[in-house]
């Protein structure tokens, strides 16, 4: 059973203008904050690991391939041929749809209207790798292993998310960790740590291999989630509630129904 937890409210007045200045004071001081920690920080450590990666496979057919384009959020999809450690190309939504808008894209090879790859190893600085995505223009790079296996995906965002994307969750006091509905489910902040999850619901999640409830769930999809997409483990039932581009925000957890 999900055992029942009292949670506290964190309540914050706000509108006032010494709040407003404070507010705005202790934002900017975040970001410059955020921006000098890039330079320790490297692309392991925000990277999309292989196994949240939607990558497309060269030899597949036209149509295939627009079932994987459309079924998906993205806009940029890797491309391999034989293995997914032969990244060939990255291909772009909008190169399809210009094709199609053309009626020429199932005439062409996909290898014309692929854009060429940047390949980084996972100890590059992000500081570093955002500064040459500047200068090259480009917003997505592929992250090697000391062995030079594909090890997931890095993008423009994703560092730009290191710099703002904590920013609103820090200032936005209206969701706990942890919300009990009327119903006996739980909202939960998918960043949770899973062992304060297990105490606070007494549950027995296990957390050998990640930290978090958000890690948890995203293994046992074994793939990037949708919104309103369910998993099961156990008597749990775990539904996406909200998502903010590849990353889980939170999590809605509850029993299946008959137990």
């Amino acid at each position: 059973m999900l055992g029942f937890f009292n949670f506290k409210n964190k309540n914050k007045k706000k509108g006032s203008p010494e709040n407003d200045l404070e507010d705005k004071s202790s934002i900017e001081t975040s970001l410059i904050k955020n921006f000098n920690a890039l330079k320790e920080t490297i692309v392991k450590e925000i990277m999309i690991p292989r196994i949240g990666v939607i990558f497309v496979d060269y030899a597949k057919s036209k149509d295939e391939l627009l079932k994987v384009v459309t079924s998906s959020s993205h806009s940029r999809f890797p491309v391999y041929h034989g293995t997914i450690d032969n990244i060939v190309g990255i291909i772009h939504t909008r190169d399809i749809l210009l094709h199609m808008c053309k009626k020429d894209f199932y005439e062409i090879d996909l290898k014309d209207i692929m854009r060429k790859v940047m390949f980084v190893p996972e100890s590059k600085k992000t500081d570093s790798l955002l500064k040459e995505f500047q200068e090259n223009h480009v917003h997505i790079a592929i992250v090697v292993d000391e062995y030079g296996g594909v090890s997931g995906l890095v993008t423009l965002e994703d560092i730009l998310e290191e710099i703002v994307g904590d920013i609103q969750d820090e200032f936005d006091n209206e969701l706990d960790e942890i919300v009990r509905l009327d119903d006996g489910s739980y909202l939960c902040d998918a960043r949770i740590l899973i062992e304060d999850l297990n105490e606070k619901l007494n549950l027995n999640l296990p957390n050998g291999d990640f930290d978090t409830l958000g890690g948890f769930v995203y293994d046992l999809f074994g793939r990037i989630p949708l919104k309103n997409e369910k998993v099961e483990y156990g008597n749990l039932v775990f539904s996406i509630k909200n998502m903010h581009q590849r990353n889980i925000k939170v999590i809605k957890i509850s029993e299946k129904e008959g137990l």
